[in-house]
């Protein structure tokens, strides 16, 4: 029986507010901080060029994500190609998809270093940073998520997308860390392997997974999962080449 291969466009949320004092960057796993302008439009700027129509939109509880993915399912009727010379035959016009938002797909929690510079925390413990970079499943923030509890969030949640969307074209909208998991664990690469990808702001993954039943007649009812990697869109966005506005008002 033939079953049709199921798309995810996994993408990184947008700049975010927030921007660090001292410079660099800051580890804002479960800060809920909004987007700022800037990520607005790069976020908007990836949908643009990603010429995608999903079935589907899922995302992360936390507001840089949630609020952007509320607001494309919101505006998606606005791709519609509508004019006044088309006949209602000849208008294009996109379903609009349906919105989840889930909890297992929430940064990874830094503890302790929540909120905290990079830089700051390289003076300060330079030994555990190293460990985040050389060995990753070895990594875990003082009184943060180990990243092997998170691994095993991020591979449950996966499943649970496949099973509830097979078939389907997904958009997921969530953040790095998520991102790099993913790459590592669908392509079975070193753990060292999931910071060797560009993830900036607006990053997006592509995925084709095709489904095949289990040889083993006691597992007939399950089915065995073919992740492949079509694209992985690590160019930064400086989100300022879109134009024009949405009905939140924010420009795109």
């Amino acid at each position: 029986m033939h079953m049709p291969p199921t798309f995810i466009d996994v993408m990184r949320h947008g700049e975010p507010e927030g921007a660090c004092p001292q410079g660099g960057t800051i580890l804002r796993g479960s800060i809920d901080h909004a987007l700022t302008q800037k990520g607005w439009r790069q976020a908007q700027q990836r949908i643009a060029d990603s010429s995608a129509d999903w079935d589907v939109v899922v995302s992360s509880p936390l507001i840089r994500c949630a609020d952007f993915a509320a607001q494309l399912v919101a505006d998606y009727d606005k791709s519609a190609v509508t004019k006044t010379q088309l006949s209602k035959q000849q208008a294009v016009h996109k379903k609009t998809p349906l919105l989840f938002i889930r909890d297992a797909w929430r940064e990874i929690h830094y503890g302790d270093w929540e909120g905290k510079s990079t830089q700051a925390i390289w003076q300060e413990t330079p030994e555990l940073m190293e460990k985040m970079w050389q060995a990753p499943l070895e990594f875990c923030a003082p009184n943060g998520e180990s990243v092997v509890d998170f691994g095993q969030r991020i591979a449950h949640a996966w499943d649970e997308l496949l099973a509830d969307f097979q078939g389907k074209r997904v958009l997921l909208i969530c953040h790095g860390g998520v991102m790099r998991l993913l790459l590592q664990q669908l392509l079975l690469l070193s753990p060292q392997g999931m910071n060797r990808f560009a993830i900036p702001y607006a990053a997006m993954s592509r995925y084709r997974i095709d489904h095949s039943p289990v040889s083993d007649a006691a597992n007939k009812a399950k089915l065995q999962h073919w992740p492949s990697l079509i694209a992985h869109s690590g160019d930064e966005y400086s989100g300022e080449d879109c134009s024009g506005e949405d009905s939140s008002g924010k420009a795109l």
